[in-house]
């Protein structure tokens, strides 16, 4: 389980490697999605802080705070900024799994079609979403019940 940031940086890292224009929005959403999938097959956390339901999807609000100042311009792998956060350890081989699976299914998806994905009826954000907050926590039991349902076949690791 690891700091958003350093989730972050190596989601921007591998993405930056296949080409994938990453904003603030796309990355909370990505990240969300490595997040329930590590919890749906391998039933541990990618992140150690939890998700909000925030208007556009579930959010992890300190790393929306850290990285607003880039509005809705790309986060490049080569920023200043990003170059002072960790990435997770090269043997984290599960932690990779999912993220490059994640990007491969939803990396080249835009940032409005994710919003739209995470906003499934069935899903975790549905549940707990209420207009104009932006606090509300989305269990990680709820996302890995979702996840193991309708994203990632657990083989029971």
């Amino acid at each position: 389980m690891y700091d958003a940031r350093t989730v972050a940086r190596s989601i921007i890292e591998r993405a930056s490697a296949r080409q994938i224009e990453i904003t603030n929005l796309k990355l909370q959403k990505l990240l969300y999605i490595a997040h329930g999938t590590m919890l749906a097959a391998f039933d541990k956390p990618l992140v150690k802080t939890a998700f909000s339901a925030w208007k556009y999807g579930p959010v992890m609000a300190t790393l929306y705070h850290d990285l607003k100042v880039f509005g809705s311009d790309s986060i490049k792998n080569s920023d200043f900024y990003i170059q002072r956060w960790d990435s997770i350890p090269d043997d984290d081989s599960q932690a990779y799994e999912v993220i490059d699976a994640v990007l491969g299914h939803f990396g080249n998806k835009t940032g409005a079609a994710l919003i739209e994905w995470s906003h499934d009826k069935n899903g975790p954000w549905y549940a707990v979403y209420e207009d104009n907050t932006k606090g509300i926590e989305i269990p990680d039991d709820t996302i890995k019940s979702f996840f193991r349902e309708n994203v990632v076949s657990y083989q029971g690791n």
